[in-house]
């Protein structure tokens, strides 16, 4: 509920807000309509990289933007997407960072919160791969490479694994520290 609160609360008129549904029981579904989003609904669970792909096919914008649905995106951040690739046409993707606030309890969850923080703070800017817990791409480039890899990565680091092809293929990856959730 509170990533599609805040997702929700930024969406720009004429911006399309997507929910794939993989096969869930907690009435994410419903959650998501009455949020104003479009739901597509996958019958039998798929995992990431397969949910992902049915968004992007149905979606009609130039740039995809993925979120996680644990992540809480900070304010103005689809603004904030759209304006970077406004002023970066030579960039197919970019993704964000955790803030240095985590929300979640537990002593391992937070650890790995402020780790994946200050990863993402100090890293080089040209990346060498994508992360789509809070990362976009042009769907143009997103399609050149043949999207998330639903037969090698169904459920795990399918985001690293398409920025590896992003890049073998020569597509400038940015990592844009100031993108926070």
């Amino acid at each position: 509920s509170h990533c599609l609160d805040a997702l929700a609360a930024g969406v720009p008129e004429g911006t399309e807000l997507i929910v794939v549904d993989d096969a869930s029981r907690d009435g994410t579904p419903e959650l998501a309509e009455a949020k104003g989003a479009r739901v597509v609904r996958q019958t039998v669970n798929g995992g990431p990289s397969r949910a992902r792909n049915a968004g992007a096919r149905v979606a009609s914008g130039e740039i995809l933007y993925f979120v996680d649905s644990d992540v809480v995106v900070h304010p103005g951040a689809i603004a904030h997407v759209v304006a970077f690739f406004e002023s970066h046409p030579e960039a197919a993707a970019m993704f964000g960072s955790y803030d240095d606030q985590p929300v979640v309890p537990g002593v391992v969850s937070q650890y790995r919160n402020l780790l994946h923080h200050y990863t993402h703070q100090t890293g080089r800017r040209e990346a060498s791969t994508f992360w789509s817990g809070c990362g976009a791409i042009r769907r143009e480039a997103f399609l050149a490479v043949g999207g998330f890899n639903e037969a090698t990565h169904p459920r795990c680091i399918e985001d690293i694994e398409l920025g590896y092809r992003l890049r073998q293929a020569g597509h400038s990856i940015v990592l844009d520290p100031t993108l926070l959730c």
